[in-house]
């Protein structure tokens, strides 16, 4: 009896170590590295994170944005990007992790909602994050680049997917789609879609995604919003004359170097083409506002 409470003990353990590894807060270096682990402190001098190789310091200086992962449930179907970079982050093939600058969208439901942009194994995969970054509206994934024929690849991200879903009737969706021809679901206002390279809005890439129409039109940017949390992809010779919140640190501007790297073509000639998403905004008594390093 003593040797099977020590196994179940043992057994429990194991699990609960694993539910802990799941959990961790984000550091996101400037011009997108991703660094996964505990924030310890921060202050004026930078951030001291519990990484698995033990204490590291972090300077101020190299420092874009820290997000700690919440304690609280949510009652979301889609959980906070923390969570869900952090749920990247444990899976072997997402290595790598990169944000990198997010195309701004103007057409379709994905018209003018803010979202924050990842590629991880070189450039093989991009996931995708809308709306109230705490509450997205939208989540996809895609096999990009080298990926788009594998497999596998498809099989990672319907996989990442059903395991970031809150709901299990969700994942067990997400698991049921066909991967070819074109497959789409919708389930109590949410929708699941695969989307084929062929598509217009595929970027040549294979793409899973999980979105709530009515949640995107209420993520919608005005047009406040927009001149505040965008920049344009070739900077403008004479400087805007709106400006941005107080506080506002410089390393929220893409380099022009990662827009002409990372971010998507734009699809069409609007007022607001040629533009992208600064790399660090977050809502705030429903108004999206751009971000600033706190101490």
């Amino acid at each position: 009896m003593k040797t099977q409470l020590s196994y179940l003990f043992a057994a429990f353990l194991v699990v609960f170590s694993l539910k802990q590894s799941v959990k961790a807060d984000i550091l996101i270096l400037q011009y997108g590295d991703i660094i996964i682990g505990n924030v310890i402190q921060t202050n004026k001098d930078g951030v001291d994170m519990q990484q698995s190789s033990g204490k590291v310091h972090w300077p101020a200086s190299m420092v874009s944005q820290v997000r700690k992962e919440s304690d609280e449930l949510t009652t979301n179907r889609i959980p906070s990007w923390v969570k869900i970079i952090s749920q990247l982050a444990s899976k072997e093939w997402a290595h790598d992790i990169k944000q990198i600058p997010a195309t701004v969208i103007d057409n379709g439901s994905l018209k003018d909602v803010p979202y924050i942009s990842f590629r991880c194994n070189t450039s093989g995969y991009e996931i995708n994050i809308y709306g109230d970054l705490e509450n997205p509206s939208c989540l996809e994934i895609g096999a990009i680049g080298y990926n788009v024929k594998s497999s596998q690849a498809k099989s990672n991200c319907v996989d990442f997917i059903s395991s970031v879903l809150t709901q299990q009737l969700d994942r067990t969706i997400v698991q049921s789609l066909k991967w070819s021809p074109k497959d789409i679901t919708n389930y109590l206002g949410t929708t699941f879609e695969v989307t084929l390279p062929n598509e217009p809005d595929a970027y040549g890439g294979w793409w899973i995604s999980v979105y709530c129409e009515d949640n995107l039109s209420n993520a919608r940017a005005t047009g406040a919003e927009l001149l505040s949390i965008t920049q344009p992809k070739i900077r403008p010779i004479v400087t805007p004359t709106y400006t941005t919140p107080a506080n506002t640190a410089q390393s929220y501007q893409w380099s022009d170097k990662d827009i002409t790297t990372y971010s998507r073509p734009t699809a069409t000639k609007s007022p607001n083409s040629g533009a992208v998403w600064v790399n660090g905004y977050y809502r705030s008594n429903g108004k999206y506002v751009q971000g600033y390093y706190r101490n």
